[in-house]
């Protein structure tokens, strides 16, 4: 079969970090450019056509702009996406499909986060420098739409910080495998022990020194207790200054300016969606209608079943969003879930993270037959995009969709306006926080009530019943005397 001129390809794509606490993110941007750019032709480099940047915690309108006149593009177009693990993937495929429509011929995608730097400017009461912007300046096309992902008994509750939710969302995980609190902890400690020894082989990794499932399980100074069961090592690492850069064109302008067609990397199939974004609205917090969706979709248009694909990553900000992946996937368990080492060994650059998966399967795949698949998640199972991508040429066309209708339709529960005062329910979820000193201070209850309706709330009592033992199932009684507080949760004896 010959291949489409306009079928959307990826040139080359290069990570890049910084250890020294001064990066900068445009300038992590135009490094990581400069090296994809670096090997090929300058006639390449001069079709360029528009500079797209992914979302991060930084200031910037317009930083495509700053990238563009850093490397002398002269008049491009810039895109910035909005917030979210999906963003990449998302950019990415929208490129993608404007290429294979003949709207785009070549473009240049990049993104990076300096959070650590951030943190020791802070620390040293400094505060962060950045380029100089225009006071007017914008993008010439937004990606994404804004939209609020929490509320306001979300934020009270607690259940608004991503680490809080994700582990609520494992003590479910945990009774349906009908494992004990420990039992549990040491499961998911040695799947994310899979990804440190990817990391440790992986040069662009943040953490390379391999650790182990007892090291990953265990409580120590440098490995509090966060929320049951997580420890900080099974965490995303948000502490790494990381950037990323790609240059996707169509077919016919890689050859046209002398890239050789075993370098290519061809985008093969995407899709995105998300959930319902009200959380309390979903029917399961545990599962994912949505990743169902796309990742039936994306694998059905690239040709391809999961058990022979080649690489894998799926977005790893916490193991309860591996988990989910896997069984939607029917993976076995066993099988490494990343490809760098994911977000805790490799690094967690914020929203930037799928560029990094991105660019290390462009290495993987270049001058091979192998596949690719690859998931971003965002928000709180919210936002969800995945990509396949192939070292072989393709055997169709690229398609991109956008399943949000299917998932529009999946069961939904009614959120109340306004608990009563005091009710019974069952409980569905439940996390236990801690401090800085490893001491549990409270949990975050959801519960079920009569009706179906889901409620956040918060228990103080107790705690070591929710710490060594399974509550979930267990009968709670629930009190919501006061409008401006989160109702709180007791157990019904």
């Amino acid at each position: 079969m010959s291949i489409d001129p306009k079928h959307p390809v990826l040139v080359a794509a290069r990570a890049v970090d910084n250890r020294t606490k001064d990066g900068e993110p445009v300038a992590m941007m135009v490094e990581a450019a400069r090296h994809v750019l670096s090997g090929q032709d300058d006639s390449l480099t001069a079709s360029i056509e528009s500079v797209r940047v992914v979302k991060g915690i930084w200031p910037y309108a317009d930083p495509g702009r700053l990238v563009a006149d850093e490397l002398a593009l002269g008049d491009v177009t810039t895109a910035l996406t909005r917030i979210g693990g999906n963003a990449a993937y998302d950019l990415v495929n929208q490129t993608a499909a404007e290429i294979a429509a003949g709207e785009l011929s070549v473009a240049l995608i990049c993104g990076a986060e300096t959070m650590r730097t951030r943190r020791a400017d802070k620390a040293a009461g400094n505060r962060s420098t950045y380029l100089p912007e225009a006071e007017d300046a914008s993008p010439d096309l937004l990606v994404g739409d804004e939209v609020e992902l929490t509320d306001d008994a979300d934020a009270a509750a607690g259940v608004y910080i991503p680490v809080n939710f994700y582990a609520m969302v494992e003590s479910i995980i945990r009774h349906r495998h009908e494992e004990t609190p420990q039992a549990h902890l040491e499961r998911i400690s040695e799947l994310w022990a899979t990804g440190s020894a990817v990391a440790a082989a992986n040069p662009d990794a943040w953490m390379q020194d391999p650790v182990t499932a007892a090291d990953i399980a265990t409580q120590s100074p440098s490995n509090r207790m966060v929320a049951s069961p997580y420890t900080k090592l099974l965490t995303s690492n948000i502490n790494v200054d990381q950037g990323a850069a790609m240059l996707l064109c169509s077919y016919e302008a890689a050859i046209a300016n002398g890239v050789q067609e075993d370098e290519l990397v061809f985008l093969l199939s995407g899709s995105g969606a998300h959930d319902h974004l009200q959380i309390r609205s979903r029917d399961r917090l545990d599962h994912s209608p949505a990743f169902e969706a796309i990742a039936a979709d994306a694998l059905a248009n690239a040709g391809v079943d999961i058990g022979n694909v080649e690489h894998l990553d799926l977005y790893s900000c916490f193991p309860a969003a591996v988990q989910l992946a896997q069984d939607v996937l029917d993976l076995d368990p066993a099988r490494p879930f990343t490809i760098t080492g994911g977000l805790t060994f490799a690094g967690g650059p914020f929203n930037g993270y799928c560029t990094q998966a991105l660019a290390k399967a462009t290495e993987l795949l270049a001058d091979t037959d192998d596949t690719a698949f690859l998931y971003g998640n965002g928000g709180f199972f919210s936002k969800h995009s995945v990509i396949v991508v192939s070292g072989a040429p393709p055997q169709q066309s690229f398609t991109y969709t956008r399943p949000q209708n299917a998932v529009d339709a999946t069961p939904t529960r009614v959120v109340a306006t306004q608990a009563a005062s005091s009710f019974s329910a069952t409980i569905e979820a439940y996390t236990v926080l801690y401090d800085r000193e490893g001491a549990p201070t409270h949990a975050i209850v959801s519960a079920i009530d009569e009706d179906r309706l889901r409620h956040w709330s918060v228990m103080k009592a107790n705690l070591d019943v929710l710490i060594e033992r399974d509550a979930v199932g267990k009968p709670v009684a629930i009190s919501a005397p006061d409008a401006a507080l989160p109702p709180t949760a007791e157990f019904v004896s």
